[in-house]
């Protein structure tokens, strides 16, 4: 398992695109790995991944490509919802974006490893829901804003055993 940082995810998705782009069966192989994705699922054991982008994997990664099963993306800057599925596609591996904090001993939110949704483009990527043994509730939410549909706005407050405190 793969634990990098959003930038990090980055460049390692724009260096096996790169690679990737030398075949001359790239584009096709894109779209068939894009409707996979669409449809809800991914895999490293199509005829597409075995021709294309194993190889590219390879050649970024190192020998250790074939043995990867996961990616965990945490850190900041938050990942934006662009980079999502390249990073599923290139990639071909279960996928978890979390949220971190310096006085929380583990992440607290983090999303389902197969969660494939979309969100609008430009935007955070999603995080998922709170973890386990972590309760978080936002304060100071605009009702008014609410209710004319906008996103809510406020204070995030954590509490739980993976919480700190500021000394």
């Amino acid at each position: 398992i793969m634990f990098i940082k959003p930038g990090h995810l980055k460049a390692l998705t724009q260096s096996i695109t790169h690679e990737s782009e030398k075949s001359f069966v790239f584009p096709m192989d894109w779209r068939q790995k894009m409707a996979g994705v669409m449809d809800g699922y991914i895999t490293k054991e199509g005829l597409w991944d075995r021709l294309i982008f194993e190889g590219a994997r390879s050649k970024v990664i190192g020998e250790g490509a074939g043995n990867l099963r996961g990616v965990v993306v945490s850190g900041e800057p938050p990942l934006d919802s662009d980079a999502l599925t390249p990073a599923r596609i290139t990639l071909s591996v279960p996928f978890v974006n979390s949220r971190i904090h310096p006085v929380a001993t583990a992440p607290i939110f983090a999303s389902h490893p197969l969660d494939l949704q979309t969100f609008a483009p430009s935007s955070i990527a999603h995080v998922g829901p709170p973890v386990i043994n972590a309760e978080v509730k936002l304060l100071e939410v605009n009702d008014a804003e609410l209710g004319q549909g906008k996103d809510p706005v406020g204070k995030l407050v954590v509490r739980g055993p993976i919480v700190g405190k500021l000394l």
